[in-house]
């Protein structure tokens, strides 16, 4: 009963920093205080003051008490923004223009994902990597592993099996991130000169990778019924045939549709049949429940001759800077392994052995269940705010993963709102990013998962505030 208490607490103080009913820099009642309000005992309301802390909500001052985290933008580091204040990034091409709008810092960049931010994991990495450097530094450096660290692997197996995802050791393949694996995966495959079907909407350093490769695409509609995405699939094939099919099953689709295993099977049985290279990317840590979506290479079989990979990295789960991928390959991972040898530098070994001994210690598990309950309390807050929406507009349901598509009613085009968006320095992802097709003109994506703070709950609300107006116009 007292842990009910305590969520519906925190559930109760975040509603109310999200309204402003306390606003940036104003005091939050104290522990005896909440304690008397609520009827609790003092150790249930100093955990919902520390848990709003631990939610970046707010801030203990010593000897004063707790705080609504004012806005830290001012603080966030600029990556040369001079140059992106003296653009129009209406002007610009819409994907360079979203683009830019992540680093401009007067931009609430509503369209990026950056799920890893939701936590601040640096003392964790900090005393991990003063740990991995205490051994013989030098000789770290020197250390040639090209499939990957020993250590690293050794453990990556162990956190698969604990979530019940049988991966060979011998198919695992180390890499630098999830663009290095997805272009090492084309090359290794000779993938590069072949045409390429991706699933639409699709992530979109899918699209821009494959762009700067001059890889020839072409695009297949989500479903909301796979089978239908499968017939659809099929129809492609037979009117234009291609070698490969990239996509994304978990937490990156406007119908609202997480993959199931069986239609994950029933994809394979068709690649199969068609000799079609199946290449998933792979972002199953990002369930809200801690119920891991299976990789679609964990279904294969021996009997399967048709190379099937699963790719994703560590940047969603432990740090922007942690430039650590992996591949799982069937029967491609010679292929990939020589590839990597003569086309690729090797992953940083010290990250590798970070990355292992957090695994091995139970921190990397628990820093992805925290990531994926803080996300979750993001996404309930945002839906929240989101409710004043018209009833006309759509707002998908997700089981996990770092955002939301929403659906404007038909004749209004997101591209129009993202440009009216912009004067109120709000950046979200118009679905033409995604798929140059009248198709998903009325869909835009958002994020809630990044670091909250008022700024991002104000944005939200102007967010909710201006799709209105712009209905009305």
């Amino acid at each position: 009963m007292s842990k009910f208490i305590y969520q519906k607490l925190v559930k109760h103080y975040q509603q109310a920093i999200v309204d402003e009913v306390y606003k940036a820099g104003e005091k939050l009642p104290s522990v005896r205080e909440l304690a008397n309000r609520h009827r609790v005992s003092i150790s249930t309301a100093v955990k919902v003051l520390q848990q709003l802390e631990a939610n970046n909500l707010a801030e203990v001052k010593e000897k004063s008490g707790y705080y609504v985290k004012a806005n830290t933008s001012e603080k966030r580091h600029s990556y040369g923004s001079k140059v992106f204040y003296q653009r129009d990034l209406t002007q610009l091409p819409l994907a360079q223009a979203v683009q830019y709008s992540f680093n401009d810092e007067t931009v609430l960049p509503l369209s990026c994902t950056g799920p890893s931010t939701v936590l601040d994991n640096e003392m964790l990495l900090n005393q991990l990597h003063r740990k991995v450097l205490a051994n013989r530094p030098y000789r770290l450096q020197q250390d040639n592993y090209e499939v990957g660290h020993p250590e690293l692997i050794a453990a990556l197996v162990k956190h698969f099996a604990e979530s019940g995802i049988s991966v060979p050791k011998e198919n695992l393949l180390i890499t630098r991130g999830r663009a290095d694996s997805l272009q090492l995966a084309l090359v290794a495959l000779k993938l590069t000169k072949k045409r390429i079907a991706i699933e639409a909407p699709s992530s979109f350093f899918i699209n821009a990778c494959l762009e700067q490769l001059d890889v020839e695409t072409l695009a297949v509609p989500m479903q909301v019924d796979f089978n239908k995405e499968l017939d659809l699939l099929e129809k492609a094939y037979q009117e234009s045939p291609f070698a490969a099919y990239v996509f994304n099953p978990s937490f990156n689709d406007p119908t609202g549709r997480l993959l199931t295993q069986n239609e994950k099977s029933e994809l394979l049985a068709w690649a199969q049949r068609r000799g079609v290279v199946l290449i998933e990317y792979d972002r199953g840590e990002l369930a809200f429940n801690n119920m891991r979506p299976s990789p679609i290479t964990s279904l294969v079989d021996d009997s399967m001759a048709t190379p099937v990979m699963s790719i994703g990295d560590f940047t969603d789960t432990v740090s922007f800077s942690f430039s650590l991928g992996y591949i799982i390959c069937h029967r491609s991972a010679e292929q990939c392994v020589y590839t990597k040898h003569v086309t690729t530098e090797k992953p940083d070994t010290v990250s590798q052995l970070i990355l292992a001994n957090m695994i091995r210690a139970g921190n990397y598990r628990k820093l992805v269940r925290r990531l994926n309950q803080q996300s979750y309390y993001q996404y309930e807050l945002t839906l929240s705010i989101l409710s004043g929406l018209s009833p006309n507009v759509i707002v998908n349901e997700v089981k996990g993963g770092p955002c939301l598509w929403i659906k404007l009613p038909a004749g209004y085009k997101s591209e129009d709102l993202f440009k009216c968006l912009l004067a109120e320095r709000i950046s979200i992802a118009p679905g033409k990013m995604f798929l140059s097709n009248a198709q998903f003109e009325q869909y835009f994506r958002i994020t809630y998962a990044l670091p909250w703070d008022s700024r991002m709950a104000h944005g939200l609300r102007v967010l909710t505030q201006k799709i209105n107006e712009f209905l009305r116009a």
